[in-house]
């Protein structure tokens, strides 16, 4: 979930771990896919509001009514005391797919590969400290997947990726490379949520960063384009998101950064058309125990992650926010409405980074929902 821990940064500031080589691509393995009968991206979608009280039941949806595919690249959560992550699907890589990726089950099929992911720590760390071998690794197992899914399981249909801290860096150089500058593969991008890892433009513009031809989404209903924020509450002053000029995720993987880009932030009340205040929505069962359950814990302290008898929860605290340029920081600024309400603790260096995705969960939702009724309307499917 955090492309970068605390732990992480503390590993970057000891000697380097001699550098890794390049990996070949392993084997590919789905984490999620609509071929196994039960994964972590297969929650049913009934949800208790603790503000309201209202119980909203599931809606299931059969996967073969699912019109478009969701390409979906986990974050940071390997606790393993290793570089590279190995493939096995570890019980904190279940909970973050279930916390991220399962809502968008309403709107498709989910693919989702378990790949080498540079780890919280040592991996971070290293990648930080320059072995930037460690995420060509990761990203070898990614595009591995990628042309895999192409291969096998697409057979014409639409693709909204998905993907949060390092499951981003690894679309933002995947879009780049592969589908930015592909018509063909460019005609089957329903949409992209590429949350919490500085994906860049040009200055005042929807281009000319990550992507030349794949735009920013700018209006509600646009298909084709990439919604992208880093949440934050109080107003940055050092952070690891948000500020192109200090970006220093990007360059290892060979990605835009510097003064000459701008971080991106797209407004997800006015994409969704829903400028309500929003809820914390994270499913009801505990995240599984680990470095990130730890973080999870601080920043819902001292009540603790929504909990209820259904499958989901939503926060009884309302948040509203907008795109704030402060201090050279681009971020998605928010506020809780209710002063006497459960706050959301920041991460120093991180913001809101664990909530980016879960606050407004169903805007991002409805968002998909709009780009896929778009899409199938302007491409005949």
């Amino acid at each position: 979930m955090g492309a970068l821990l605390l732990v992480g940064l503390a590993a970057g500031g000891l000697s380097a771990p001699a550098a890794a080589q390049p990996a070949a691509s392993a084997p590919v393995q789905w984490l999620c896919s609509p071929e196994t009968d039960t994964d972590p991206c297969d929650l049913p979608d009934d949800t208790t509001d603790l503000l309201t009280g209202e119980v909203t039941p599931a809606t299931p949806v059969s996967e073969s009514d699912k019109p478009v595919d969701c390409f979906y690249v986990y974050p940071t959560v390997s606790d393993q005391v290793a570089l590279n992550a190995d493939l096995t699907p570890q019980p904190e890589v279940q909970s973050i797919a279930s916390f991220q990726a399962a809502r968008f089950g309403s709107q498709c099929r989910i693919f989702a590969p378990t790949y080498r992911q540079m780890t919280l720590t040592p991996g971070i760390g290293g990648y930080l400290a320059g072995a930037a071998p460690l995420a060509h690794t990761a990203y070898g197992d990614v595009l591995a997947a990628w042309n895999d899914y192409l291969a096998n399981d697409n057979d014409g249909r639409g693709v909204i990726f998905i993907g949060h801290s390092q499951g981003t860096m690894m679309l933002r150089k995947l879009i780049r490379e592969q589908i930015d500058p592909n018509p063909a593969l460019r005609d089957k991008l329903v949409g992209a949520f590429l949350m919490g890892a500085n994906v860049e433009t040009a200055p005042g513009s929807a281009t000319g960063g990550d992507f030349q031809n794949i735009p920013l989404c700018t209006e509600q209903g646009e298909a084709g384009c990439v919604v992208a924020y880093s949440t934050a509450v109080a107003d940055p002053t050092a952070s690891l998101f948000g500020n192109s000029a200090l970006d220093i995720l990007s360059p290892g993987m060979g990605l835009p950064s510097g003064p000459q880009y701008q971080v991106a932030c797209t407004d997800p009340a006015a994409l969704s058309g829903n400028s309500e205040p929003v809820g914390l929505t994270v499913p009801s069962a505990p995240f599984a125990f680990g470095i990130i359950s730890v973080l999870l814990d601080y920043t819902a302290f001292p009540k603790g992650s929504p909990t209820s008898t259904s499958t989901w929860t939503t926060s009884a605290e309302r948040a509203v926010g907008s795109c704030t340029d402060v201090n050279g920081y681009r971020t998605y600024q928010f506020r809780i409405t209710d002063p006497r309400g459960q706050r959301v603790n920041e991460l120093p260096l991180f913001g809101g980074h664990l909530v980016d995705i879960n606050l407004g969960y169903d805007r991002l939702v409805s968002i998909a929902e709009q780009q896929t009724r778009e899409y199938l309307l302007t491409s005949g499917g």
